[in-house]
């Protein structure tokens, strides 16, 4: 038989030593309050008590009543600060609050003055036009980026004009971004109609999201599937990179005195300036999104020794002719700062054919834009308090489907009149300095292997007319500190 050890193996403690302990705890803070109490750190402070209005006073009606105004004031200040105050954290539960907005939303609540909304949108269309004018002086070449879907909608005539009086020595060439969302036969017309007025360049940008070591893939093998069977333009690799880099170098071999440039990258808002660069550095070097008016200031990136990058703001400073639903179709406005969203919407229903909605939307068939609104705000679930279908929040979905470019669209060039066909005229010098026939013939491989309209059934709608600036907002004596460096 074994015999147990007598001594026991528990680390729990006996009653005799807790008491002890907890003894020593008590005497321990009865000591230190005693010494607290000798040097009076614990006295409460002594609360003067309101004498109140003293009844003999004359004048005591009169400040009970303005007395239990003022109350009646802050409490009603305090139930409108706690209403603003849902009101903003909803708004930034449906991302449909930005942050500058926040902060005016704030002020407003607290009481503090604010500038009115129009003088706000006047001077931040101001600064943005001091930074592309910035741009435009520091820049050898300026690369006007324009959508593939609407070129002629995303191309900026004053600006054109901007470049080419600042000076003969500046050189513009546009590039044709987003050219994977275009059939092949829209893509080939374009090129040909813009590169009868300028050097004109057909890119892809890369859609990848790692920080860095940003795909490119040869314009030669861009007609070419992989192993998965895809071809190489459905993937998020870059395409033109090369092609642009070489017209830049040539640029830069043709001056034997200058060997480095400064190029500038204008245009609207997102049409992909932002994207372009990226592009071309392969990392992701300055930010970029969906939303207009990401790009707040000038950016510097330098490419190589060779050649330096200008980002700029895209700019819109429109003419009072321009309205809003022209506008939010061009992606150049914020869709949830548009006071009518129903507008654009209804213009969407005239360009593109019922049954591509109904598809896309997983909705039945509708009489009109109310109707159609309506069964998308039920399908996706916008509904206000008390079940009230949300009709903005569904055309504000409708108009974020057709600029992510969810509603496959694009447009065909216009046919020349005789006067225009003698104005667009082929550059001979531009073309020398730029080697175009070389850039061209390497990307001709990746333009042919572009699906065409019968393989993914675009919707065609008319080209719009060139953005111009607002004359009303441009005030040269503001703007002539710009040009001095």
């Amino acid at each position: 038989m074994v015999k147990r050890s007598k001594k026991s193996k528990s680390n729990r403690v006996s009653l005799k030593k807790k008491h002890k302990i907890i003894k020593k705890v008590k005497e321990h803070h009865k000591k230190k309050a005693k010494e607290a109490k000798k040097l009076g750190l614990n006295k409460k402070p002594k609360v003067e008590k309101d004498p109140g209005i003293p009844n003999d006073w004359p004048f005591k009606e009169q400040e009970l009543k303005a007395l239990e105004i003022r109350r009646e004031r802050a409490k009603a200040e305090l139930e409108q600060n706690k209403a603003a105050r849902k009101e903003r954290a909803k708004k930034r539960k449906l991302g449909l609050l930005e942050e500058e907005d926040d902060v005016s939303m704030k002020k407003e609540s607290v009481g503090e003055e604010t500038l009115p909304v129009s003088k706000i949108r006047d001077n931040s269309e101001r600064a943005f036009y001091k930074e592309l004018v910035k741009v435009i002086e520091a820049s050898d070449v300026i690369l006007q980026v324009l959508d593939a879907r609407d070129p002629l909608g995303t191309r900026c005539s004053d600006m054109e004009k901007m470049v080419m009086k600042s000076g003969a020595e500046k050189r513009l060439v546009l590039l044709l971004n987003k050219i994977d969302l275009v059939p092949r036969e829209a893509a080939e017309k374009w090129l040909k109609y813009l590169r009868e007025e300028l050097p004109t360049v057909a890119f892809k940008c890369s859609t990848q999201e790692q920080k860095s070591n940003l795909g490119w893939k040869s314009s030669s093998k861009a007609g070419k599937t992989g192993m998965s069977g895809n071809s190489i333009l459905q993937t998020s690799d870059c395409l033109g990179a090369e092609s642009l880099i070489k017209l830049l170098k040539n640029y830069t071999r043709s001056h034997e005195i200058k060997k480095s440039i400064t190029v500038g990258i204008i245009g609207l808002p997102n049409v992909g300036k932002s994207s372009l660069i990226n592009s071309l550095k392969r990392s992701h070097v300055v930010n970029v999104g969906a939303t207009p008016g990401l790009t707040r200031s000038l950016q510097e990136v330098q490419l190589d020794r060779n050649v330096k990058l200008l980002d700029c703001p895209g700019v819109v400073m429109l003419r009072s002719s321009e309205n809003d639903a022209s506008i939010a179709l061009r992606n150049c406005k914020r869709i949830e700062k548009l006071e009518d969203p129903i507008s654009p919407v209804k213009e969407i229903l005239k360009l593109c054919p019922s049954k591509v909605l109904v598809t896309l939307y997983k909705v039945p068939s509708f009489d009109s834009v109310d109707d159609f609104l309506h069964k998308v705000a039920t399908v996706r679930g916008r509904l206000k308090k008390g079940g009230i279908v949300d009709v903005e929040a569904a055309a504000r979905i409708v108009l974020h489907d057709w600029n992510q470019g969810k509603i496959p669209y694009f447009t065909m060039p216009p046919t020349r009149t005789e006067a225009e066909v003698s104005e667009a005229k082929i550059v001979t010098e531009l073309g020398k300095e730029f080697n175009v026939d070389e850039v061209y013939g390497s990307e001709s491989s990746f333009i042919g292997s572009l699906k065409s309209v019968n393989e993914f059934n675009p919707v065609e709608v008319p080209p719009n007319v060139p953005i111009s600036f607002d004359e009303r907002m441009l005030e040269v004596h503001d703007f002539r500190a710009v040009f001095v460096f």
